[in-house]
């Protein structure tokens, strides 16, 4: 992963994966990374490929050590791959973590696995 910051904002790109197997390196990874005062973190996930509820775990945990944004850290995803997003709005969570496409975005993720009905994560 890679971590660029621009004063209270930090930005993590380069996520390949976020899944059961990469929670764990992810939420060390990420916390080592995160300044004091930080206020939004922008998680760029135009790379990512693959995607499960184990990686949808770990931005929830995420959004609880930051404090749920209220008035500590917003958790942003930039241009999500499209199972994500789905699953996001399908969790009712797309309060929790605004999401942002750009027209450029060349999602290249098709996989997400959830234990949810297969119609839902169709369409």
């Amino acid at each position: 992963m890679k971590f660029i910051v621009h004063g209270d904002t930090i930005n993590v790109s380069d996520i390949r994966e976020l899944a059961t197997a990469t929670a764990n390196s992810f939420q060390s990874e990420l916390n080592a990374a995160l300044p004091e005062g930080v206020r939004q973190i922008d998680l760029d996930l135009s790379q990512t490929q693959f995607v499960d509820c184990g990686g949808l775990g770990a931005l929830v945990a995420l959004w609880k050590r930051t404090g749920h944004g209220n008035g500590t850290a917003t958790v942003r995803l930039l241009n999500p791959p499209k199972p994500l997003q789905r699953m996001v709005t399908m969790m009712k969570m797309d309060d929790v973590f605004p999401m942002a496409t750009t027209e450029a975005d060349a999602t290249t993720s098709e996989y997400a696995i959830c234990a949810t009905p297969a119609h839902a994560l169709s369409a």
